[in-house]
């Protein structure tokens, strides 16, 4: 692959991006559970703005010999406490973390997360950084990994996504209000509203997105508006 050419924007993928979590298990070739690392588990570990509701992350994958990063969407999110509701002492105290991991700070925070797409990645001028080509917003063709890695999205990543050759694409949203449920709606909203002011996307055509899923999802609460 050539390198990519766009040096006068922000990358789409860098060095410095920070790692969220880990694959966890997958629901259907879409929708895929991410365990948040903890603090003792990276050097930098997330804050709660990292992966908020809406957040893009990716994660990077090689296919016949090609690099590509699949892009998706923070959608939901969950806390699970092992604990709760047991009786009875800890098997161990924070101490002895090292020797049996898995009988200590067992509480987890677990992610939905939709992959809305995906692209090549090619290396960009800055070393370490790398650019999207060839990107398309169909359903990913290939599966995670359990333990694969996934990484919080830049604003350079959101932007080559979603306007590639500065023309607008929301071509996901269908598959996106489906994954993500009673939450589909909302989280394509917050990406709608982060295009608005983050990028140079025609605002017609984001109002008339816009219109087509508030009025469906009102028709789907029973109110049509």
């Amino acid at each position: 692959m050539t390198r990519a050419d766009l040096s006068t924007e922000e990358a789409a993928i860098t060095k410095n991006d920070l790692t969220i979590g880990s694959i966890a298990q997958s629901h259907s070739q879409m929708d895929y559970v991410v365990e948040v690392y903890r603090e003792h588990e990276r050097e930098t570990p997330p804050e709660k703005q990292d992966y908020e509701f809406g957040q893009l992350v990716y994660s990077k994958t090689t296919v016949r010999g090609d690099e590509y990063a699949l892009v998706g969407v923070v959608y939901d999110s969950q806390l699970v406490d092992p604990d709760q509701g047991r009786e009875g002492p800890r098997l161990s105290n924070p101490d002895q973390e090292m020797f049996v991991p898995g009988y200590i700070d067992e509480k987890r925070t677990l992610l939905g997360i939709a992959f809305l797409g995906y692209a090549n990645i090619v290396p960009a001028s800055d070393a370490g950084a790398y650019n999207f080509t060839e990107v398309t917003q169909e359903m990913p063709r290939w599966t995670l990994d359990i333990d694969k890695e996934v990484s919080k999205l830049s604003s350079g990543g959101f932007n080559q996504f979603h306007l590639p050759n500065d023309t607008l694409r929301i071509q996901y949203y269908d598959r996106l209000i489906a994954t993500a449920g009673q939450f589909g709606a909302e989280v394509t909203l917050t990406l709608i509203d982060r295009l608005r002011h983050e990028t140079a996307a025609d605002e017609d055509i984001l109002d008339v997105i816009e219109q087509k899923i508030r009025w469906e999802a009102s028709a789907d609460r029973g109110v049509v508006r």
